[in-house]
Order: structure tokens, then sequence, then C-alpha cells
């Protein structure tokens, strides 16, 4: 403690202050469609069915503390956001001082390379891929799991004792018990610190060090892989997420696997950035190093830093059973223009060039601005649509009371169909912010437990009737809520959502 400057303290503050404003809006009760069923399920049942089988044991533990204390889900919610947070802001702070340290004099002197580099970290913590994490009921260890790659990637690069390895392997292994899908971010810091690192001019050994840290890389993921099937062979079950058998089903599947990924990921960026606005910064960066001085040499270390960066994102997508991609699994993609920032900084740092190093700081000041407003925007449409979602059921829930008092039939059972041409994301937004706009009441994953919560029911789910689907529902198209789209039979609900 005595080692903490005043400087320190003052430095963590403002990047605390600054991750309370962008998350702001989720510092509430807010609801994904996982949380739904987590609230349906309870504390020990819901960590039991998906948290542990995936062999995420810190999310495990967290969820039954949190039983144990009987927590209402309002306080848990918002507590793991406020501990996401304050986590954020530590890894905010944790990677400006590694990364400050390589190319700054003086971190705390906020003069214009400073400026630039906090706010390419900031880019790198708050990118699109990773605002997911602040999103899930377990949020907190999920920014966790990036924290602690972060500190696994800070180890390997400034220790100098033998046991570095050792200690970044653990590291990073207990990341993986956190989330898997974030650890990919590792091996990127690793190869960006590698790179702007003066001490290590040696060309053979940042090789023989990248890759040391690509095997403490795999070796993590291979732990995390082999506890996952102790797990499940402990409990009985089988897990569903990766098996070596079908690497070779998913190459045969390269084509349509690939096209799917860089569609989502580089192109459409999943819709939480302007389209192709990665290809276009990393086309940006390349014209920006191809003025340097070190155009060769910069033009090959920025390549190779942009093909790990994606690689490292892309490749755990042929270990899986169900080969998919979401914004979460792919932080280290979405780093890339964080990274190329950080890169462009390095390779201006010593040239004397004043109007290229302006030209970064106001490409950087735009994109900060312009990431920082998004990310508030996105954090708030999903508490907008979570009292879309809350209108509706609350407005089912009346009307369900109603017909048992005029009945005096108690509705059990439930059966839902969606409508002609139903629409996963609220009308109002032109399209669809991934997990943070999605409709429960058109997510079949969610929609019982939805229904259970804003009517505090047990409901069991059933087959929609034929007969009642073909005079009711059949051909017809709603935008908003209708009493239309419920019909009671005796103990059942038939829903058409829209």
């Amino acid at each position: 403690m005595k080692k903490i400057k005043k400087k320190d303290i003052v430095l963590y503050l403002v990047m605390l202050t600054f991750c309370i404003i962008v998350c702001a809006p989720l510092l509430q009760m807010h609801i994904a469609s996982d949380t739904y069923n987590f609230m349906d399920l309870g504390y020990f049942q819901y960590p039991s069915q998906y948290f542990l089988k995936d062999a995420r044991i810190i999310s495990t533990l967290f969820t039954y503390l949190a039983g144990i204390l009987n927590l209402d889900y309002q306080v848990f919610i918002v507590g793991m956001e406020v501990l996401a947070v304050i986590i954020a802001s530590f890894s905010i702070y944790i990677l400006y001082k590694t990364i400050g340290k390589k190319l700054s004099e003086n971190i705390y002197n906020m003069n214009l390379k400073n400026s630039i580099i906090l706010m390419a970290i900031t880019i790198i913590i708050f990118n699109c891929m990773s605002l997911e994490y602040f999103l899930y009921a377990e949020c907190a260890v999920m920014c966790l799991s990036v924290l602690l790659s972060i500190v696994a990637a800070k180890i390997f690069i400034e220790e100098k004792n033998k046991h570095k390895y050792v200690k970044t392997l653990l590291i990073l292994t207990l990341a993986t018990f956190c989330y898997q899908g974030s650890i990919n971010i590792f091996i990127t810091l690793v190869t960006l610190l590698l790179i702007i690192d003066k001490s290590k001019v040696n060309i053979k050994e940042n090789i023989k060090q990248f890759i040391i840290a690509g095997i403490i890389f795999v070796v993590s993921e291979i732990v995390n892989i082999i506890c996952m099937y102790l797990i499940n062979n402990f409990m009985g079950s089988e897990q569903e997420r990766v098996a070596g058998n079908v690497i070779i089903r998913n190459i045969l599947l390269f084509n349509p696997l690939m096209k799917f990924i860089i569609e989502n990921v580089f192109i459409l960026n999943f819709n939480l950035w302007p389209s192709m606005i990665i290809p276009i910064f990393i086309g940006i960066s390349i014209i920006l190093i191809l003025c340097s001085k070190k155009k060769i040499r910069g033009l090959i270390e920025y390549i190779f830093l942009i093909l790990v960066a994606v690689l490292a994102s892309i490749l755990p997508v042929f270990l899986m059973k169900s080969p998919g991609i979401e914004p979460r699994m792919v932080m280290s993609a979405g780093s890339i223009i964080g990274i190329s920032i950080i890169y462009l900084s390095y390779i201006y740092n010593d040239e004397k060039s004043k109007i290229m190093q302006d030209i970064i700081f106001v490409i950087t000041m735009i994109f900060f601005i312009f990431n920082t407003i998004n990310t508030i925007q996105i954090f708030s449409a999903h508490i907008a649509t979570n009292k879309i979602d809350a209108n509706m059921g609350i407005t089912i829930k009346d009307k369900i009371e109603k017909y048992e008092n005029e009945t005096g039939n108690n509705v059990t059972k439930v059966a839902y169909r969606r409508d002609s041409m139903h629409r996963d994301f609220p009308y109002g937004y032109k399209k669809k912010l991934s997990s943070f706009t999605q409709r429960a009441f058109d997510n079949y994953y969610c929609i019982i437990e939805a229904l259970n919560y804003y009517c505090n029911r047990k409901f069991e789910k059933t087959t929609m009737d034929e007969k009642i689907y073909t005079d009711y529902f059949l051909g017809k198209n709603w935008n908003t809520y209708s009493d239309e789209q419920i019909v009671f039979e005796g103990d059942t609900m038939y829903i058409c959502t829209y």
C-alpha cells in the first residue's frame, strides 16, 4: 500500500468515473434473455445446468453464494453490475500503466501522446464485441475474465523471473474458469506488447516469446476443456460446447463458416458499430504506417498483429459442436481499432512529425467520443427494450387474472407461436442491436420464463392447438401487443407474439 502514489489513486478514480458514466444505464435492474432463465431456475439450479457444465466455475460459485445469502435478484444483478464497473476500471488502469510505460516517459502527464493511449485503451475495453460482458447477471465474472487476461499479459511481458510462465498459465487458466470467450485478448495484447517493447529488440527472442505465449494460451484452453469433461462426467451429463472429433467436419464447412464470421464480425459488427468500420480503420492505419519512416517493418508488424487478433477469435469456433459466433466470443477482433491506435502511436513515438501525431489524435478523439456515446445508447436501448417487455408482460398478467376471475379456470399451461412477420427487436429501432434489444416475447429461449417472471407463475409449456392457430392466428401480423394475440381455452393460454 505504501508504494501506491497519490497520482495513481487520482488516475484510477478518473477511469472509474468514466466507467460509471458509460455504464450508468445498466446500474439498475435490467434483464437479458438468459436472466429470465436464471431467475426462473434459481441460484442453484441455473448454474448447475449451465455454468458448471461449461466449466465456468467462478460464475457458479458467485451464484451459489448469492443463493446461500438468499439475495433478492435485483440486489444481485445491480450488485454484480457495480462490481463489473469497478473491475472494468481496473482493466483500463492496469492496461494503461502497462502500455504507457512502453510509450511514455511520464504516464501521469496527460499530454497528447498519453491522451491517445488512454482513449485507445478505453476503446479496447469497451469495444463493440465486449459490451455483452456488462449485460448478463454474471457480468462481474465476465469482466473479471478480461482483467485476469490483462494481468496475465502484463506478468508475461514485465516479469523477468523463471516462474513467470507458470504464473501466467495459472492466471489465464483462472480466467477461463470465469469465461472462456474473452481470453483471446491475452495473446493479442502479448503480441502488441512484444512489438512496442523497446527493450526486446531481438526479433528471434520476440518470436520465441510469442510461441511460448501461444502455448500458454492453448494449454489454458485445454485445461478448461478437460475440466469441462470431468465435471460433466461426474454429473452424468454431456457437455455441448466443444469436441475434438468435429474439427474435420467444421473444416469441411470452412467456406460457409468463414462467410458467416466475416459478415457478422468484420462487416456488420453485429450492428453494434457502423458497418465496415473495422476494415476501414485497418485501411487508414496501413496508409498512416506507409507514411512513416518504418513503413516496411511497420507494415509487417501491423499485419501480423491484426492476423493474431483475428485468428485468436476465429480458431476456437472450429472446436465447437454447433459452430456459431456471438459478440462476447470475439473480444480480440473487436479490439483491433484500439490496438491499431496504440500501434500508430508507437510508430510515430520517436518521429518529429507533429502533423501525423495530430492526425492520429484527431482520429482517436473522434472515435473515442463516438464509441462512448454509442455504448451509452446501446445500454439505454436495452433498458428501453426491458420496459417494452415489462409492459407486455404486465398486460398479459392482467388479462390472465381477468379471465380466471370471469371463468373460475386456473391458467397453468402456455402454448406459443410467432405471427407471420414477427420481429425480434422493438419497433422504433432500424436494426437489432445484438442481445441488447432482443425482445423476450419473441425469443423461444425465454418466453415461458418471461411470463413466469411478470405473472409470478410457473407455467407449463404445451403445444399449440392447430385449430386455434388456424382460426385465430394464421396469416395475422401485428406491430404491437394486441388482445387478439391471446386465446384462452380451459387451463391453457395460447399466445401468438408479434
